[in-house]
């Protein structure tokens, strides 16, 4: 099993493709803490040879400096700690794009962070990150822009 993927400001799956806004990112910058972060997409591809197609079960689990921090509820409002997802591969394509968008994170302290994605229970990837407050701009630099 091949598993690709990355962080995005937002993704969105149509027709086995991924299709993605403000892809590459590794630093969450904030003005104070706590901090709320909008939205944060993950983009997953899996590729599964002939014999491991079939269904499967994704978990996303988030990390932070102090291990492992509640982001999702359950259907009885309870925080987890992490979020299930079902997909499941075709015979001869083999391939599902998964596009999981998450919205009104919140981050309690600056540091390193990740997003743990596993597969049938198998940890796969790690997505690393780092929240940190934003650096003051110095009073020399002047930022300008032009449209055309």
């Amino acid at each position: 099993m091949e598993i690709q993927a990355f962080l995005a400001d937002a993704v969105q799956a149509s027709g086995g493709k991924l299709h993605a806004l403000g892809v590459g990112w590794r630093v969450l910058q904030t003005s104070a803490f706590p901090a709320r972060h909008d939205r944060i997409g993950l983009g997953v591809v899996v590729r599964t040879p002939p014999e491991e197609a079939g269904n499967h079960r994704l978990t996303i689990g988030l990390s932070g400096p102090a291990g492992p921090i509640a982001f999702g509820r359950g259907p009885d409002g309870t925080p987890r700690a992490t979020v299930d997802a079902g997909f499941a591969t075709p015979p001869g394509d083999g391939s599902a794009t998964l596009a999981l968008n998450l919205d009104g994170l919140v981050f309690e302290r600056e540091g390193d962070h990740a997003f743990v994605l596993a597969i049938d229970g198998q940890e796969r990837v790690r997505l690393p990150f780092r929240v940190q407050t934003k650096p003051e701009q110095p009073p020399s630099e002047i930022r300008t822009g032009v449209y055309l």
